[in-house]
């Protein structure tokens, strides 16, 4: 891929893996490339159960969608494989999320089960357990596995040497992946890897507030998820593994824009609870005044993508919302210099104390030689003054 000749601009491809916050994901996506600029190539894995091979059949005849230069984004609960089929003329950039295997299995088995029933499906019986749903197709087995190990028609049984190719692919072939359990870090690394602009979002409310959860999930129920997942728990701890080294190299920009965006999506002030980083070098003031600037300035960019002030022509809101990010940005570039003053007045402050402390030295340096001359007169002076002997 490295070595093709593109003509156009990028591809992102997003990989919506079912149950994976992927629902937030695409709201902060169509906010980047909103309208004709994102385009969704149906869905083979459905979200509401079951599944569609017609995606991938229409994408591998050329009967896609058309991708022309203006689309920069398609999305879709569509395996990793499915590149095979895109226009080669485009340089494709893949991402995806993954969530914890057991969680994600328990979330669409309920959401199912909520529904009632799944793509040409008959009605899920209310006494199905998860194995039931998963020998009828409701629900499938290993699915991170399954869409990501490069297949664009996985349906058979899951294998070890997918599981590999599942790995190499998060590994070396997508341009990111985040972890739904680390949310808001995956999405200020997206921000970098993708180079969305804004990240800011809101709860998608798809929550299924009656399904059981954590120690209320029967024992039995958890088992089943554990059995059918063993690949994909293998290649989740693979993961996260992979993500915890990216998040090593963590710089203080990354800091910034994380406490950012855990103070703008709350309602109301903009709260800083992230603590100072040691890279900050500054105090916790200096630090609430940089990450509150830098969450107003996401806010604004956030209300500016999706023309959110009522009554104002669009060109007024631009041009006042575009001003009040700059003087956003201006306020923050203001608290960097005075973070780098208070470093310099921290420094010279250490200066003038190794300057005294140098002082301090040969003051008690020169105090010791001259209590060693007085030292030394007293004793030339004692000697001096006995009488010599008489003969």
């Amino acid at each position: 891929m490295a070595d093709a000749v593109y003509q156009s601009p990028p591809l992102l491809v997003f990989i919506h893996i079912p149950k994976t916050a992927g629902s937030t994901l695409r709201s902060v996506l169509n906010t980047n490339e909103p309208g004709a600029r994102s385009r969704a190539l149906g869905n083979v894995f459905k979200g509401g159960g079951g599944l569609s091979k017609a995606p991938a059949g229409r994408l591998r005849h050329g009967r896609g969608p058309d991708l022309k230069a203006g689309v920069r984004l398609v999305r879709g609960h569509f395996p990793l494989g499915i590149r095979e089929y895109l226009p080669r003329d485009r340089e494709l950039r893949c991402f995806t999320f993954l969530r914890d295997p057991i969680e994600r299995t328990l979330s669409h088995y309920y959401a199912i089960r909520a529904v009632g029933g799944a793509y040409r499906l008959p009605p899920l019986p209310a006494e199905a357990t998860l194995d039931d749903a998963l020998a009828a197709g409701y629900v499938h087995d290993n699915l991170h596995t399954r869409m990501l190990c490069g297949d664009p028609e996985p349906f058979g049984e899951v294998t070890k040497e997918m599981l590999a190719e599942a790995k190499r692919n998060l590994r070396e072939e997508l341009v990111f992946f985040g972890l739904t359990e680390r949310f808001d870090e995956s999405l200020v690394l997206a921000k970098r890897r993708l180079g969305l602009g804004a990240i800011l979002y809101r709860s998608s409310g798809r929550v299924n507030p009656q399904r059981p959860r954590g120690d209320e999930v029967p024992a039995e129920l958890r088992r089943a998820a554990e059995r059918s997942n063993r690949y994909d728990i293998e290649l989740y701890r693979y993961a996260s593994d992979l993500f915890e080294k990216e998040l090593e190299t963590r710089d203080l920009e990354f800091e910034v824009d994380l406490a950012a965006l855990k103070a703008a999506k709350t309602d109301g002030g903009l709260e800083v609870k992230s603590p100072v980083p040691a890279s900050f070098g500054g105090d916790q003031q200096a630090w609430g005044m940089l990450v509150r600037a830098t969450a107003t300035a996401q806010r604004l960019e956030w209300e500016r993508t999706r023309h959110r002030i009522p009554h104002v022509p669009a060109t007024v809101q631009a041009e006042a919302l575009e001003q009040e990010l700059k003087l956003s940005r201006a306020r923050a570039s203001e608290l960097e210099r005075e973070v780098e003053r208070l470093k310099a007045i921290s420094s010279r402050q250490s200066m003038e104390l190794e300057h005294r402390m140098e002082r301090l030295k040969a003051t008690q340096s020169r105090k010791r030689k001259l209590e060693e001359k007085v030292e030394r007169l007293r004793a030339r002076e004692g000697g001096g003054g006995q009488s010599p002997a008489e003969p």
